[in-house]
């Protein structure tokens, strides 16, 4: 089974719905022994994918550990959660991460190049990420069965190019 069907949230009772400045939102959190890794563009394009059919209007943050394990998702989360998230106090979100994934939903034609203001967007996350202590693995765009990746559009030298094997075997397979 690819790594992607792992994320589809199986249970409710792992949805904990969340309100910051009356915008509601949701975290979800993956079960301890069913690890979703990341481990490559593929496994996050595939994500991205499975995503775009769950019942999310804008945005999936995930939000990874150093070996790319996801250990929780905010769904739709308000803007300053998404650009703040390390320096955010959540319920659950308790959980140790270092690094993100943004997966945005948009019904914009993905081909060529992403607009100016796409790589401006995602080079200030990035740089903000950077401030936190977090790095930002990528932007994912989906639409139109298309997905599109920020960070190999904007980034001379995207990560997942890095060669990247998780120290603790969960990597698809």
């Amino acid at each position: 089974m690819s790594a992607h069907r792992q994320a589809r949230p199986r249970s409710r009772r792992r949805s904990l719905r969340v309100e910051l400045d009356h915008d509601p939102f949701h975290i979800w959190l993956p079960a301890a022994d069913d690890p979703l890794v990341l481990a490559g563009f593929g496994d996050a394009a595939s994500f991205a994918f499975e995503v775009a059919d769950w019942e999310v209007e804008r945005e999936v943050l995930a939000l990874l550990d150093a070996q790319r394990r996801v250990t929780a998702m905010l769904l739709d989360p308000p803007p300053p959660v998404g650009v703040l998230i390390g320096r955010c106090e959540l319920p659950a979100c308790e959980v140790p991460f270092c690094q993100t994934l943004s997966v945005v939903i948009t019904e914009r034609h993905l081909s060529g190049p992403p607009p100016t203001s796409d790589r401006d967007g995602y080079l200030s996350l990035r740089r903000l990420h950077m401030l936190q202590g977090l790095q930002l693995l990528d932007v994912l765009l989906v639409g139109e069965g298309r997905v599109q990746s920020l960070a190999i559009a904007c980034d001379p030298d995207p990560v997942w190019f890095d060669p990247f094997e998780p120290l603790d075997g969960t990597a698809p397979g």
